[in-house]
């Protein structure tokens, strides 16, 4: 993905979140479209901007956030240093692999920054982990990947 491209999926990513990110839900389902960010900058950027992506991107969630500030920050410096390690053990040029990856970088996501979040509350981590989380990783791909697809339509009409 070429530097141009990937600041405009980051802007647009970014905007969305902003904008209408309270429209985006499916009851309690709420996608996470900076961990989409952050997936990708790991993904074809490496580790190094990954981890970047997921520290200003946390950062940016946690101005959001009441409780346990910097948490995301956290979590998504793990998630993007991780991607961008492991980013040439499986061909990630492919939406379906992409897609797996959103997933399994959501439910890891989730898995550390609720351990710390509910910890005083067990029962409350095992609901979010079990019932919510899947739901919330597939919303989070297929959101990611639809925006990634309209990004790279668009600029190759663009470029004939």
């Amino acid at each position: 993905m070429s530097n141009l491209k990937f600041l405009i999926f980051a802007l647009v990513l970014f905007f969305v979140h902003l904008l209408f990110y309270q429209y985006l839900s499916f009851g309690e389902t709420y996608p996470d479209l900076f961990l989409i960010l952050v997936v990708f900058a790991g993904l074809y950027k490496g580790p190094e901007a990954g981890s970047a992506a997921g520290f200003f991107c946390g950062l940016a969630q946690d101005s959001f956030s009441y409780a346990f500030f910097g948490l995301h920050a956290l979590t998504k410096t793990i998630i993007g240093f991780l991607i961008g390690k492991i980013r040439h053990s499986f061909y990630s040029n492919n939406f379906l692999v992409q897609g797996v990856i959103i997933i399994a970088a959501k439910m890891l996501h989730d898995i550390i920054y609720y351990a710390v979040f509910f910890s005083q509350v067990p029962g409350s981590y095992l609901h979010q982990i079990l019932l919510r989380t899947p739901l919330s990783a597939v919303y989070t791909a297929v959101l990611g990947l639809g925006i990634l697809f309209l990004i790279n339509f668009r600029i190759r009409i663009s470029s004939r």
